[in-house]
């Protein structure tokens, strides 16, 4: 997110999976609307990130609450999120990333140790009432940097997450996130035509 030799620019270095879990994404009712509640995996792919105060945002529907949000870290640690009364980090978020008039960013702060979340851990989402079509789906958005940055200038890093609607027949297409350029194959060097040796000089 920040430094010379850390991540440069805006790259989708936050990969979100679905977890394989029995009923995921689960539909509770909620009255007359239903909510959602997914969980999924997620891999940082930048290098490990120092640690640090941090600032994230998640983008959702209006009329959509955030019942719940956790990320679950290594040997069950969950990452204590606070939610960030400031509404300059929102309208920082919305002008970098965007926000439709039906959507908003919903912010929050957290003390960030890789040493106790390493870069692989587990998020818990809760949306109620959740805003799509059945057959729909909707893209999720997190985006996340450091305190002291800002989303608008600086370096951040994101992830997206597919929330389909309950009776969704929609196939995903993962367009995945740009890697590495991969080294070519090195080249299997030739071998040499064996000399052969001078033979006897014929005489004339």
């Amino acid at each position: 997110m920040a430094g010379a030799t850390f991540v440069k620019g805006a790259r989708r270095d936050v990969v979100i999976n679905k977890k394989p879990a029995p009923n995921n994404p689960a539909y509770p009712p909620a009255g007359a609307r239903r909510k959602i509640h997914k969980q999924s995996e997620v891999q940082l792919r930048t290098a490990t990130a120092p640690p640090g105060r941090i600032k994230l945002g998640v983008r959702v529907k209006q009329a959509e609450s955030v019942e719940q949000f956790e990320i679950v870290g290594r040997g069950g640690n969950v990452l204590a999120l606070t939610p960030a009364a400031d509404p300059a980090i929102a309208a920082d978020l919305g002008t970098a990333l965007g926000v439709a008039a039906d959507e908003k960013w919903v912010t929050y702060k957290a003390d960030w140790d890789p040493a106790r979340f390493g870069k692989r851990f587990d998020t818990r989402l809760t949306l109620s009432p959740f805003e799509c079509h059945p057959n729909g789906v909707r893209v999720f958005t997190i985006a996340i940097t450091y305190e002291a940055l800002s989303f608008t200038n600086d370096h951040y890093v994101y992830g997206v997450s597919l929330l389909p609607g309950e009776n969704s027949q929609g196939l995903p297409i993962d367009v995945g996130a740009a890697g590495p350029a991969q080294k070519p194959a090195p080249k299997t060097p030739k071998k040499k035509a064996a000399q052969k040796a001078p033979g006897p000089k014929k005489r004339r």
